[in-house]
């Protein structure tokens, strides 16, 4: 859904209601993903028993259970991600990208750029989240301030706590082939398949009806209306 509302704002006027429908909807997803993915690293990263004491010792109301401590970075790691990918990228290669260099391998090129760029900051609430988490155990358990994790960190670690080239490129490695090629994939390779997966779910959704003429506005599987409608202009 979310990538369905950025292919829809690539191709059309740029509208205020469309950047912040597919602002909301992409943070959505990503909040939702962290809340299960980060319960499950927590518990495997202290163990079953060591964080239901930390939990307990909190006392958090059964809300704030739901998302656990360092929820907040472990999130803004996502956010940050999220949108280089599916908001950051499409909208700047559309606006000012220069048109005749537009193509295939410049959109992919130019992901892959977004994509490092987004995970220079990205590393940094990743650090966070590590570092917030640890805060968290100290003492049988604790409520994160985010100021005391930095400040903390900074002393120890300098700069080195949040961000390093071995960091950065362990991220990159890690994330850039999938996620830095997601806005390439999703306008020249999944279109390859658009008209057929289209057309066979109308024959098995639509029911069974006299034939009649369609008019202009119809969607009609496959035709070059429709395959501008679905694609960003990379040409």
């Amino acid at each position: 859904m979310c990538i369905s509302y950025t292919v829809w704002y690539c191709c059309n006027e740029v509208t205020l209601h469309i950047v912040l429908m597919t602002h909301d909807c992409s943070n959505l997803c990503i909040s939702l993903f962290a809340q299960i993915s980060f319960k499950f690293q927590y518990v495997r990263y202290f163990g079953v028993s060591k964080f239901a004491s930390i939990e307990a010792k909190l006392g958090w109301n059964p809300v704030s259970r739901l998302f656990a401590p360092a929820y907040g970075a472990n999130a803004m790691r996502n956010v940050i991600m999220c949108n280089t990918s599916f908001i950051l990228t499409p909208i700047t290669y559309k606006l000012y990208y220069p048109q005749e260099k537009k193509s295939n391998s410049s959109l992919f090129w130019f992901g892959m750029g977004m994509n490092f760029a987004g995970n220079t900051l990205a590393i940094t609430q990743q650090a966070l989240w590590g570092r917030g988490l640890d805060y968290a155990a100290v003492n049988g358990g604790r409520n994160i301030s985010y100021i005391e994790v930095i400040k903390s960190s900074l002393q120890t670690d300098g700069r080195a706590a949040f961000f390093t080239l071995s960091k950065w490129s362990s991220r990159i490695l890690m994330n850039a082939p999938v996620q830095g090629s997601l806005p390439w994939f999703y306008n020249n390779v999944l279109p390859l398949g658009e008209s057929n997966v289209v057309g066979f779910s109308k024959r098995v959704l639509t029911p069974s009806t006299p034939s009649s003429s369609s008019s202009s506005n119809d969607y009609q599987p496959g035709s070059s209306n429709n395959h501008s409608r679905a694609i960003c202009e990379t040409r």
